[in-house]
């Protein structure tokens, strides 16, 4: 009687061993099938993507579950176990800008993706990433402002520098500078230095120790002429007080805020011509090189022949190509003769309006090409000022 009843007792148990690991291993199998959509709606033009690749990875278990995106598809497949996963897309995309192709990466990624039925519908939203990516010139105000009484304003100029990489940058020890030459009178200067260098007698070096003034991705930095509140001299302008960076002008219209810091004067001082016929570049001076070491190595002499037949002859500085990281040709709408850089820096140019009146208030805007990872703009960079600026816009600032 009691080997019967142990017996029955035990095959109830392995019964319920049985059915609990059943059920435990169907639960762990249950899976689903998952569709995963591009959103690629912050995308700017017309655009090609190819080699897309989608890892979707359980963060309990870390499996990580590959998917691919065929070729004009827009909709990627993967079939997963019931979890939470974090998605991540690798792809590549080629977007037309003025007819010309420009290669990029193409990213998503999203964490936290529960997946707990049978369906589960994705979206990921994608981003424009550029490993060569840096700072470009967003904006240059360089026209001023016209007061009530129709004078011309010139203290409320400005540059606004833009990170337009997905990492964190520095403006510590960037330089900026203006162009000797002009956009709109062409001469045949000896030594022709152009293909290598860019010469400028006005060249500023922003302060810093080297990690001292962070940008965030897509994040912005304003560097003004005169750092104060121009609403309280001209109406018609806007505060500037708050900039992140000042440029020390000739000491009669010179006003510090001594709340934001002072960019150093290499050489002379950067007034930025209100005529619209110069050109500006920003970059860094190589590793164990200051202000001085720089001005002994890259001084420049040159000469050219006037119309009168004089020779004319010029101290400045080249900058080599290599130290810079973003050209813009600056012009006038007409008159323009030719570019004042490389063409590998720049291969156009843009402008504000003309000699009239038209030009105040007027500045060159760089155009949005995407979005970054955080959702910040990444703006189009082809090299060529002429298709990458938006010519003879009103200022941003407000």
């Amino acid at each position: 009687m009691k080997n019967t009843s142990f017996f029955k007792w035990l095959c109830f148990g392995l019964m319920l061993f049985s059915l609990s690991s059943c059920m435990k291993d169907e639960f762990l199998e249950s899976r689903s099938n998952v569709f995963i959509e591009l959103d690629n709606s912050k995308l700017v033009g017309e655009y090609s993507i190819s080699n897309v690749n989608i890892q979707l990875q359980e963060i309990n278990s870390e499996v990580i579950t590959s998917s691919t995106l065929g070729t004009g598809a827009d909709t990627a497949k993967a079939n997963l176990t019931y979890g939470t996963y974090t998605a991540t897309l690798n792809g590549e995309i080629t977007i037309k800008v003025n007819g010309a192709d420009k290669k990029m990466e193409l990213k998503a990624r999203k964490s936290n993706i529960v997946v707990n039925s049978e369906t589960t519908n994705i979206t990921l939203q994608t981003f424009l990433s550029d490993p060569t990516a840096n700072f470009v010139f967003k904006e240059i105000f360089f026209t001023g402002n016209l007061t009530p009484e129709g004078k011309v304003y010139n203290g409320d100029k400005y540059f606004i520098v833009h990170n337009n990489s997905n990492d964190t940058l520095y403006a510590d020890g960037m330089f900026l500078a203006q162009s000797q030459f002009l956009t709109t009178t062409k001469r045949v200067y000896t030594p022709d230095v152009m293909k290598d260098a860019f010469t400028s007698s006005e060249i500023i070096l922003l302060p810093g120790t080297g990690k001292q003034y962070p940008v965030a991705p897509g994040e912005d930095i304003i560097i003004a002429n005169n750092a104060i509140n121009h609403t309280e001299a001209n109406p018609n302008s806007f505060d500037l007080s708050k900039a992140n960076f000042e440029i020390e002008l000739i000491k009669n219209i010179n006003i510090d805020n001594p709340q934001v810091p002072n960019a150093t004067n290499v050489a002379g001082n950067l007034l930025m011509t209100v005529q619209g016929n110069k050109s500006y570049v920003m970059g860094r001076f190589p590793e164990r090189m200051d202000a001085e070491k720089f001005k002994t190595e890259n001084a420049y002499n040159f000469s050219y022949v006037a119309v009168n037949g004089a020779v004319i002859k010029n101290d400045s500085y080249k900058i080599p190509n290599s130290y810079i990281l973003d050209a813009v040709n600056v012009s006038q709408k007409t008159g323009f003769e030719w570019l004042v850089t490389s063409e590998t820096l720049d291969m156009g140019w843009t402008y504000a309006g003309d000699k009239t009146d038209e030009r105040y208030g007027k500045a060159v805007i760089r155009k949005p090409l995407g979005v970054l990872d955080n959702g910040k703009p990444f703006l189009q960079d082809t090299n060529n000022s002429t298709v990458d600026f938006n010519h003879a816009t009103p200022y941003s600032l407000k």
